[in-house]
């Protein structure tokens, strides 16, 4: 998420098995945070190290080390890669009913009012 902080430093407890999010943490942060776990339990489950999937995947070789460590968000385009390097789903389905209920956008002081979606009536 761009100008945010990395998403552990939103969590208490280790990365990612241990580490707990609160209900307030961004949604992002809640994402990261089953993505870790289930990444690395990906990983571990084939035999690979964090840096030979991160290879495998065409990413920067410390990439899943980070994304598993909880220092950044990954983009869309490396989830996809390591979807079909790994040939698992990284992101379960419905995630987004086991977060608490989102704010109003209009609530969110680090959008600025251009960037809402579906502001222009369509």
């Amino acid at each position: 998420m761009r100008g945010d902080k990395a998403p552990k430093t939103y969590t208490t407890g280790d990365w990612p098995h241990d580490a707990v999010a609160p209900p307030s943490a961004p949604a992002g942060v809640h994402y990261s945070l089953v993505l870790a776990r289930v990444l690395a339990t990906a990983a571990e489950r084939q035999g690979l190290s964090h840096r030979a999937v991160s290879t495998k995947a065409g990413l920067n070789p410390t990439a899943v080390g980070r994304i598993v460590r909880g220092e950044l968000y990954p983009d869309l385009a490396s989830l996809a890669r390591l979807e079909v390097a790994l040939q698992t789903d990284l992101l379960p389905p419905h995630l987004y009913r086991t977060l608490p209920p989102a704010t109003s956008l209009d609530d969110d002081p680090d959008t600025p009012p251009d960037d809402h979606p579906d502001r222009s009536g369509n």
